[in-house]
């Protein structure tokens, strides 16, 4: 029973994961044209913008954190495993377990932290110091979601790779 309805919740959070990739991609691409856009009317109109940078840097915020998630089910992370991949499976699944319960304790620590920072923007109507002034509670909201959702993808993972574990015995 428990084991279904951790399949079902893991489904749910992968597919959520999912559709922030999806936002994420997005992101990049709108933030692409919004640069080039920029460009294109500070360097050839010669018409000043205030905006356009500002959101950009958001954007790319906006896809790093709510593209890690999904990152890490696919094992897209950058990774050094030259010595790793030399293990037997047994070794390496372990290893993996402990560095991913590692990870898992510094994402909820900056998720706990990031939920902090977004309360403190948003209860205080923190603005941007730019010209254009966008309220801070938009973008900080992308650390803490991202972080949220990166722990709860590790947790899968981990209890996936527990449950390998069990399945192949020591």
């Amino acid at each position: 029973m428990a084991k279904n309805i951790f399949s079902f919740l893991a489904q749910k959070i992968e597919s959520l994961n999912r559709g922030c990739y999806y936002a994420a991609s997005l992101a990049i691409l709108l933030s692409a044209i919004i640069l080039t856009y920029e460009v294109i009317i500070r360097y050839i109109f010669k018409v000043p913008t205030i905006w356009e940078i500002e959101f950009s840097v958001y954007l790319i915020i906006m896809a790093t954190y709510l593209g890690a998630a999904y990152g890490l089910k696919d094992d897209a992370h950058i990774s050094i495993n030259i010595i790793v991949r030399l293990l037997p499976d047994a070794y390496r699944r372990k290893l993996t377990i402990v560095t991913s319960l590692l990870s898992l304790a510094f994402c909820m620590i900056l998720a706990w932290k990031g939920w902090e920072m977004w309360w403190g923007a948003t209860s205080k109507g923190w603005r941007s110091e730019s010209l254009w002034g966008p309220p801070l509670t938009i973008p900080y909201i992308f650390l803490p979601l991202g972080m949220t959702l990166l722990s709860l993808q590790y947790v899968i993972l981990i209890v996936g790779l527990i449950r390998e574990g069990e399945s192949h015995g020591p």
